[in-house]
């Protein structure tokens, strides 16, 4: 009965097991790597390797396109313990995961030539990177800044992709561009490998935190994306299109768990810490002290809760009963706070941890500067703020930041 109230039974109990997905064995060995991946800033190519190795690339993809099969709550999962073993390469793949999701939420209503598509990324193992986020957009998800002029069979495009991680080692770009000719579904989402012509990728990424993500630019100079490949269409700016909220919410999931990941692993060091810490003129470890157990169940308090919620929104959207888009603020809300918690727990078990966390180098220094870049994913807090607190009231919203300048 005991066994029931341990740690690491209250954190499986919320999770379900994917030791059959992403063997504990391949995180370990990719924990094994972190320190020397976040010191050159470039992941190994034996990090990667490994994850292919395990199949993880298809990890979303349905079994009978060859892919894993695995549910939201599964790759939320995955993502939470590649978030404690090696952030920088879990938000990295992430990345490609929300990517794969999309995908897939679109192949689950339309049942159309996306699934080659599909297969194909699930059999080879190869690399999707997200190429949504640009420059200009303030925040927005339903928008670009990259046009797209139809010549023949092609669609040629224009535009500028910054951060994207793992840009340089992928496969495949899954980008967003406008229609230039306008019209009711004038945004597109394509992919478009990325050897193809007119893409250059620069090595622009150089920063304190997630260094190994490689989350580097692409510049698209006339870049022919096939009309085959064009996977997914609709109305910039629209809140009523269905894939996009639940490919948001995919986003929004996954990387709340990799960043709860972070917290947990910042978790882990504060408890090994504070038991092998001693207090000399007390004789005590300061595990034993009740200050140092409450200043750690403080911490959990929000960690817990934050894991819990998005466990159970995972599920919801996995079961399709709920429509994705009236779970859209839920999840917006979720990542929101996460980010917040995580910054925070992870910020006060360094304290715990004590003056060991402000070293030059070891794990909670980085994990320090790792869990910051939750606050730089879009939908941003300025985004999201205003959208929920419309949403609340009855007015429209959607994902752009709605302001009048000075002198308008």
């Amino acid at each position: 009965m005991e066994e029931a109230y341990e740690y690491r039974s209250g954190i499986n109990a919320i999770w379900p097991g994917t030791e059959h997905l992403l063997p504990e064995s391949a995180v370990a060995e990719l924990a094994s790597l972190t320190e020397e991946n976040d010191r050159r800033g470039r992941l190994s190519d034996r990090s990667i390797e490994i994850l292919r190795e395990a199949g993880y690339f298809g990890l979303p993809v349905p079994s009978d396109l060859s892919g894993g099969n695995a549910s939201l709550v599964e790759c939320c999962a995955i993502q939470r313990r590649l978030g404690a073993a090696d952030p920088g390469l879990s938000i990295g793949v992430n990345m490609h995961i929300f990517s794969m999701g999309f995908m897939v939420e679109h192949w689950k209503r339309h049942h159309d030539e996306s699934g080659q598509l599909l297969e194909q990324i699930a059999r080879q193992g190869q690399i999707v990177v997200s190429a949504f986020a640009e420059p200009g957009l303030g925040g927005s998800l339903t928008r670009s800044n990259c046009t797209a002029r139809r010549v023949g069979d092609d669609w040629l495009t224009s535009g500028l992709k910054v951060p994207c991680s793992l840009a340089e080692r992928s496969d495949l770009l899954c980008l967003q561009m406008i229609d230039e000719a306008g019209g009711p579904e004038s945004l597109l989402v394509g992919l478009v490998p990325t050897g193809a012509p007119g893409i250059k990728v620069e090595r622009t990424w150089n920063t304190l935190g997630m260094r190994a993500s490689e989350s580097d630019t692409i510049k698209l100079t006339d870049c022919p994306v096939p009309d085959d490949m064009i996977v997914h269409r609709s109305s910039p700016g629209s809140l009523g299109d269905e894939v996009f909220a639940a490919g948001t919410g995919w986003f929004c999931v996954t990387s709340t768990a990799a960043y709860l990941g972070v917290a947990s692993a910042a978790i882990d060091h504060a408890r090994s810490a504070l038991t092998r810490s001693r207090i000399t003129h007390l004789n005590a470890s300061r595990a034993e002290l009740p200050s140092f157990q409450n200043a750690l169940g403080e911490i959990l308090t929000s960690v817990m809760t934050m894991e819990a919620a998005c466990a159970q929104l995972a599920r919801l959207l996995d079961e399709g009963k709920t429509d994705a888009r009236s779970l859209l603020p839920a999840m917006l809300a979720l990542k929101y706070q996460a980010a917040e918690k995580a910054i925070h727990a992870v910020e006060m078990t360094a304290e715990l941890v004590g003056v060991a966390s402000y070293s030059a180098n070891g794990p909670v220094t980085r994990l320090i500067r790792d869990v910051h870049a939750a606050r730089f994913h879009p939908p941003t807090n300025f985004v999201t703020r205003q959208l929920l607190g419309r949403w609340a009231l009855g007015l429209p919203w959607n994902f752009d930041l709605s302001e009048v300048p000075v002198g308008q």
